[in-house]
Order: structure tokens, then sequence, then C-alpha cells
């Protein structure tokens, strides 16, 4: 087996050989390593959970897949975004008496 160097990189970009890294380094290292699989491991676990859930729904019936299809989602719904909401009570004329 090849010796080869091997460089950890650091978060503003400096380049350390592992073999020169001190033990507390490299154990910082190393719960860095496990932490960050954790966290991607629980977001696969999430993204193919909700997939799974998204396969259990089915529409039955045209009005059903209508309905589906015509529906706005809650990203296309604005309606109570607050730009929308002044607007449509008309806030911000200063003039609150005929309230």
């Amino acid at each position: 087996m090849e010796n080869k160097i091997i460089y950890w990189t650091t978060k503003d970009g400096q380049k350390i050989d592992i073999m020169s890294m001190d033990v507390n380094h490299l154990r910082n290292v190393l719960k860095m390593i496990v932490n960050n699989s954790n966290k991607h491991k629980d977001k696969i676990e999430k993204e193919a959970y909700w997939k799974k859930q998204n396969e259990k729904v089915f529409l039955n019936g045209d009005m059903a897949q209508e309905f589906n299809e015509t529906h706005l989602s809650d990203e296309d719904d604005d309606r109570f975004e607050f730009n929308n909401l002044s607007e449509s009570m008309d806030i911000g004329n200063n003039d609150l008496g005929h309230y």
C-alpha cells in the first residue's frame, strides 16, 4: 500500500496533513463526520417516508381528479400573505377612523 498524504480541509480552506493533527483535533473531525452522516441519513429516511406516504394517495373518479388538478396548493395560495392582506384591507392610508 502506498503512503499517500491525506489532507483535511478546514472551514477556511486551509489544508492540514491528517498525520500532523493532534488527537483532540482528530476526535473533533470524527465527531463532525459522524454528525454530518447522521443528518444525511435522517434526511434520506424522511424523504423515503414521505415518498411512501405520497404513494398511498389514490384519487377515485373524475370529480376527485378534477378537484386535485384545479385546487391551489399551499405554495400557490397567497391569500394570507401580508402584502395581499394589507391591499385587500386598504391598510396604510393613515385614515383608521373608518374601521
